[in-house]
Parts: C-alpha cells; sequence; structure tokens
C-alpha cells in the first residue's frame, strides 16, 4: 500500500497568503472525506481547507485509514502496519505534495481529525514534530502503538485543542481523560474541553474549536 494517491475536497481562502492557516481534516472511521468538510462555510473564510480521504475503502463511500480486527482476547484492536503506511504516506503527500500545490509553509497547518482521523493528527504531530506543530483533536486518543515520542525534541511550540463527549459510547470519556493527563505529562501545550455529547461533534464544542482556530 505504498505511495498512496490520495482524493480531497479542497476550499480555497478568499485572500491567501504565508500567514493564512492551513486546515487539513481527516475524517472518522468509517466516513469519508465529505464529513468534516461541511464545516468548512463556517469557518474563517481566510483559511484554506482540505479534506483528505482515508486510503482504505470499506463499503461505498466509507473510507478508514486502518484496519480494525477483535483479537483471540476479543478486543479490538489496529492493523499497525496499515496505519504506519497511512501515517508515513500522509505525511510525503502534505509535505511534499499539497504543499507545493497549493503554496503554503509547513508551520501554517493545522491538522484536524475526529475519532480515528483525530489519531492520525496526534500522530502526524508528535511524529514528525518539526512539520506539524498545531493540532485538533475531536473524540479521539493517543494511539500509541505507533506514536514514536522524542525525548529530545522539543515540543514546547506545539499546541492542540482536544475535546470530548461526556457520553460518548465508541470512545469512552476516560480515554480522552487519558489523552490530556498524557499531553500534560509530556509538557505538550494543549486545551481540553468535555461537552455534552455522545460520539460526534455538537455546536459548542464546533464553536469552542473554531474560537481556538481563530486566536492561536
Amino acid at each position: 500500500m505504498n505511495n498512496i494517491s490520495f482524493d480531497y475536497s479542497i476550499k480555497e481562502s478568499l485572500s491567501f497568503d504565508k500567514n493564512n492557516k492551513v486546515i487539513i481534516m481527516f475524517h472518522g472511521y468509517g466516513s469519508n472525506k465529505d464529513d468534516l468538510f461541511s464545516f468548512a462555510k463556517f469557518m474563517n473564510p481566510n483559511f484554506l481547507i482540505i479534506s483528505i480521504q482515508a486510503p482504505i475503502q470499506m463499503d461505498y463511500n466509507s473510507y478508514c485509514w486502518w484496519s480494525l480486527y477483535l483479537n483471540n482476547d476479543m478486543q479490538l484492536q489496529m492493523d499497525v502496519k496499515e496505519a504506519k503506511n497511512s501515517l508515513n504516506e500522509l505525511n510525503r503527500f502534505i509535505s511534499e505534495d499539497l504543499s507545493i500545490n497549493y503554496n503554503f509553509g509547513l508551520n501554517q497547518v493545522y491538522l484536524l481529525g475526529f475519532s480515528q482521523g483525530c489519531m492520525i493528527s496526534y500522530a502526524l504531530s508528535i511524529n514528525f514534530p518539526k512539520n506539524y506543530k498545531k493540532a485538533v483533536g475531536l473524540s479521539g486518543k493517543i494511539p500509541h502503538e505507533i506514536i514514536n515520542f522524542n525525548e529530545r525534541f522539543d515540543y514546547s511550540n506545539h499546541n492542540f485543542f482536544c475535546s470530548h463527549g461526556l457520553n460518548d459510547q465508541v470512545i469512552p470519556i476516560e480515554i480522552g481523560r487519558e489523552s490530556d493527563r498524557w499531553f500534560s505529562e509530556k509538557n505538550i501545550n494543549h486545551e481540553y474541553l468535555e461537552f455534552e455529547s455522545e460520539h460526534g461533534i455538537n455546536s459548542k464544542n464546533f464553536e469552542q474549536m473554531n474560537l481556538w482556530l481563530l486566536k492561536n
């Protein structure tokens, strides 16, 4: 599955220059590029917004960044090989293709992901810390199986927005809180908020995320 050609949707900036933000979106497991992209019309018109579709097709209009399976103990596990390949290919695609085609620097990039896409956002920023310092993680967790935290790297310029639903039935709230604690232990600057929602993004969550994107 090397040399992936990613499909994506794009909303161009009304007035784009090197100071504008580039929002790169990663949808959740079983969804597609149009899911989070629906937010674009409610976001700053000067943002360049790119929503990337995961490479593994599950069903019609249904994709994932890596497969999931049950192990012998009936616990849900990720396909680590697929996950690492998606991660490395995304870094190549963003840093070598998108940045050149749309003329932006990696310092302008904000990674924004929901659920499995949240895990992609966290992993890209932590594994390629020189490339991506800003991330928005919605209703996800830290995918420790593919995380390579570099103890010698200074992550103090990183900045994350993290949110989770109190009634999340897919990724329980305690997992979101564990991520919050891990970021604090690793001295990664972040804002962590909880909302009265299930596995989704309600209006208050979207409002707070949008404000963070404008301010940071």
